[in-house]
């Protein structure tokens, strides 16, 4: 490839990037999702612009910047989870994942500049960044049929093909022994410039306002007890998944999903989609179950003729796989878990104070 069209992609690749983490950065609602793909967009960028003319590594500025960028395969995977991840909360662990990749890539570059051997902190961590972008290539994949936001739901296939573009990067370019041939950095460099328009294509795609808005708290199905008000065929749809979930307990159903419940109800399924996220508030299907389930294990769990059956039963007969699961549901809902909901249940229905109510 000509020099000259291998500066054009790569400064194009880095402009890609930079815009594209202005927009993030001025949009509002969930800071962390925008901040993510900021950084992710930031490293990438920076990263295809390792080669002069653009940057003289000798200006020692710009070593600490070129080690930042090796964390881009752990931004994108935070960045990938925060936008399909409806309960992903930034924690101590996902920093320190960033962190060792950051370091790692460090010790790459040091042990590189002072003519040490390199592979002993350059395999393990291309492996990492490859097993990081199958990680956000499951993300996306994964929860696919339960996405209720119809933009965001339409991109995970694509993102997969992003995560894909990384992983053969990773492999053709570092994995491999010995210095990549002048074919695999001339593919190398067009991966980046399609990875940064594919990138900037998908996220002006998803800037709208259902998926860059923070994610509500979970919703309860109290809507049942409220007057429901809308065109009439949705009045009719509504009351028919009302019934559903009120009188047959729909939601027990293992593994039920949005399509099986549309043909249980008689309903086209783009419908039941439209009417349980913009009608109802839910962004994920297993959002909407949940709260019936949780709804059903609350009123089981503070029923005094059920004090002896064990929480495990409570939560199977609501619907839910297992235990756990439900565990980790409950305490994000009620922030309390099972066990302490009971026990505060039973001293409330003790209480003179609540007899005498």
């Amino acid at each position: 490839m000509p020099d000259a069209l291998e500066m054009v992609l790569r400064g194009g690749a880095a402009t890609t990037f930079l815009v594209l983490a202005v927009i993030l950065l001025r949009d509002g609602g969930d800071r962390t999702l925008a901040r993510l793909g900021a950084l992710f967009a930031l490293s990438t960028g920076w990263w295809a612009l390792n080669v002069p003319p653009f940057v003289l590594w000798a200006h020692q500025w710009a070593f600490p910047l070129l080690v930042v960028t090796f964390g881009k395969a752990a931004a994108f995977w935070l960045f990938t989870r925060a936008l399909f991840d409806d309960d992903f909360r930034l924690r101590p662990t996902d920093w320190a994942i960033w962190a060792a990749m950051v370091v790692g890539g460090g010790l790459w570059m040091v042990s590189g500049r002072l003519g040490l051997p390199t592979d002993w902190i350059r395999v393990p961590h291309q492996i990492a960044q490859v097993a990081l972008a199958l990680s956000a290539a499951w993300i996306a994949w994964r929860g696919r049929g339960a996405d209720l936001l119809e933009s965001r739901r339409r991109t995970r296939v694509a993102f997969v093909l992003v995560s894909a573009l990384f992983m053969v990067g990773i492999t053709t370019s570092y994995l491999a022994p010995g210095r990549p041939s002048a074919l695999v950095v001339d593919l190398n460099v067009i991966r980046i410039f399609v990875t940064g328009l594919a990138m900037a294509w998908l996220v002006a795609g998803l800037r709208t306002p259902e998926i860059f808005a923070r994610a509500p708290a979970t919703a309860t199905p109290g809507v049942r007890d409220m007057p429901f008000i809308g065109e009439a065929s949705e009045v009719r749809l509504h009351d028919r998944l009302r019934r559903a979930m009120e009188v047959d307990k729909a939601f027990r159903a293992e593994g039920l999903t949005i399509g099986a419940l549309a043909a249980r109800i008689g309903a086209p399924e783009y419908a039941l989609r439209r009417l349980i996220n913009r009608r109802l508030g839910y962004r994920n299907f297993n959002a909407y179950l949940n709260a019936w389930r949780l709804a059903e294990a609350r009123a089981a769990l503070a029923d005094p003729a059920q004090r002896d059956v064990p929480i495990s039963t409570i939560a199977l007969d609501a619907g839910f796989n297992s235990l756990g699961p439900f565990n980790r549901a409950f305490r994000t809902s009620e922030g309390m878990t099972p066990s302490e909901y009971r026990l505060e249940a039973g001293l409330r229905a003790a209480s003179p104070i609540a007899d005498s109510a």
